[in-house]
């Protein structure tokens, strides 16, 4: 056994700057992050551990494999079943991936977050569809709406950053319906995490910047700008004397109108 104190050393715990990226000696991009007794160490392509299950890049794409023979051979997947100890293992790689998530939204890595995130929203449809013992379907189920915040939270960040508010708007409305209409499961973590999920998109919501209203001016120049493209001239011939008769001071007209907080 090798004694890691010297590396330990090397980069002193401290909870403010504890994660960092680095790029191994092959080129292979990691993730490291400093904890109080240690390191971990995660890789940023395929499996969070590195490891290959099955000779394949992950458990849940040898479980899709044997699906999609599944389906060759019968026609449909209605008769394809998971054992329990297939879903238990498909839940403890999913773990993987949430750690990994979780770090990369910490640092603003947004894609990561949204692949790893909605990659296990995918094995939970899996369970949720082909497992028939109903505790282990709920087990990853008391989850989902904390991991639909997560993508959510992760596609509008991305959105943000490219001062796409609207897009940035309409993400979190869909994941708030979404979560909203979630099939109860009676579990106190699921109704924990749906209320909780519900209030930080909301939050996160209400921060974005107002809709910009366009005045009327603005929505005719637009209308006369895709008359145009479209080869239109008549009736962009219209919107030109319409913007003719417009004054100076015309009132502003909402578009798209805001909408209100749930």
């Amino acid at each position: 056994m090798s004694d890691i104190t010297d590396i330990l050393n090397d980069w002193p715990y401290d909870p403010a700057a504890s994660v960092r990226k680095i790029v191994a000696e092959d080129g292979r991009g990691l993730i490291q992050v400093r904890t109080p007794l240690g390191i971990e160490q995660y890789e940023l392509e395929g499996r969070p551990d590195g490891e290959r299950p099955y000779g394949c890049e992950s458990v849940l794409e040898h479980v899709e494999a044997r699906l999609n023979e599944h389906r060759a051979r019968f026609g449909s997947t209605d008769t394809f079943e998971l054992e329990r100890a297939d879903a238990v293992e498909l839940q403890q790689e999913g773990v993987l991936y949430y750690y990994r998530y979780l770090v990369c939204f910490q640092i603003g890595e947004h894609e990561i977050t949204v692949l790893d995130s909605e990659r296990n929203l995918r094995m939970f449809d899996l369970v949720r569809s082909h497992c028939k013992d109903s505790e282990t379907v709920a087990d990853n189920e008391q989850y989902r709406p904390y991991v639909l915040r997560m993508a959510a939270a992760a596609r509008s960040l991305m959105a943000v950053g490219e001062t796409n508010h609207e897009t940035a708007r309409r993400v979190l409305e869909e994941a708030i319906v979404v979560i909203r209409n979630l099939p109860e499961v009676q579990r106190s973590t699921f109704r924990y995490e749906k209320k909780r999920s519900l209030a930080i998109l909301r939050g996160m919501r209400k921060a974005l910047p107002k809709t910009h209203a366009l005045t009327q001016r603005e929505l005719l120049e637009r209308e006369l700008t895709k008359a145009v493209h479209e080869e239109d001239y008549e009736r962009a011939a219209d919107i030109r004397d319409r913007l003719k008769q417009l004054s100076p001071g015309q009132r502003r007209e909402p578009h798209p109108t805001p909408t209100n907080d749930d």
